[in-house]
């Protein structure tokens, strides 16, 4: 009996001193699955934040390279007329100290060349270009620089609000409602989130019901840069036409698809 009883006592003596070993590797193989995992967020959110190499949004430059310079196509219209041009800035509105690397030259484009992290990569917005201006868009509402020439003073529109009925557009005196395009295709969500892209056309209405958001007048034209050779934008299906640009011959037909795509994750055909 006393040699038995020794034996069960040296097992249970050799079962103690192994647990903590046991917990000691169960505990690092957990940590080891937690470091894989957060270290695997961060390459997705590296990769999708934007780079050249992953296709994203523009960046700023850096020691090592020069900043990305896009051009995008941008007009707003108004129950059935383009407003004019945004007015050309390159500091934000209210603050003249700021340059800003997303602007307008006066030319019915946005010029894309960050200098901060905050207007580059995911940042580079539609509403960061807005809010550089003194401006604002939502699924909602506009605020713009001007408003129509029936009535240039009212540049606030909100969906419900009625279109002017002596200015001869179509759809006058019939309630609209905020649209956005992208390429001459609609894009549903706030037009704010939207991450512009190298040679787009970038279009905001504010239409009544059924009204169709055309092709703006410069969709095709050729943005002024400062010495710079930029080319004419060329989107396939979003060109002018005399119809919605007097003066300019048809050249590709606008098309419209039924279905929208969201805002915030839309990369339009090109």
């Amino acid at each position: 009996m006393p040699r038995s009883r020794n034996k069960y006592s040296r097992a249970a003596i050799r079962s103690k001193s192994r647990r903590p070993r046991n917990q000691r590797s169960s505990n690092w193989f957990y940590v080891t699955i937690a470091l894989i995992a957060v270290f695997g967020v961060v390459a997705i959110v590296l990769v999708r934040g934007g780079g050249d190499a992953a296709g994203g949004p523009p960046q700023p430059a850096t020691a090592e390279r020069p900043a990305d310079h896009w051009h995008a196509a941008f007009a707003v219209n108004v129950c059935g007329e383009w407003l004019s041009d945004p007015p050309g800035f390159e500091t934000a509105a209210g603050n003249s100290g700021v340059r800003t690397g997303i602007h307008t030259h006066d030319d019915g484009f946005i010029h894309i060349h960050p200098f901060y992290a905050s207007e580059g990569g995911s940042n580079a917005t539609l509403g960061k270009f807005l809010d550089y201006g003194g401006w604002s868009a939502s699924e909602d509402s506009l605020d713009m620089w001007t408003g129509p020439s029936s009535d240039p003073t009212k540049t606030t529109w909100s969906n419900g609000d009625r279109c002017p009925s002596d200015d001869g557009q179509p759809g006058e005196g019939k309630p609209g409602r905020i649209v956005f395009q992208v390429n001459c295709k609609t894009v549903d969500g706030n037009p704010s989130d939207y991450k512009l892209q190298d040679q787009e056309v970038v279009a905001i209405g504010f239409l009544p019901k059924g009204e169709k958001l055309d092709a703006p007048p410069n969709a095709a034209s050729t943005p002024v840069d400062d010495g710079s050779a930029a080319g004419a934008i060329n989107q396939k299906g979003c060109t002018p036409t005399s119809s919605n640009n007097p003066g300019v011959a048809d050249t590709a037909p606008v098309s419209t698809p039924s279905t929208a795509v969201p805002a915030t994750t839309a990369t339009p055909t090109r």
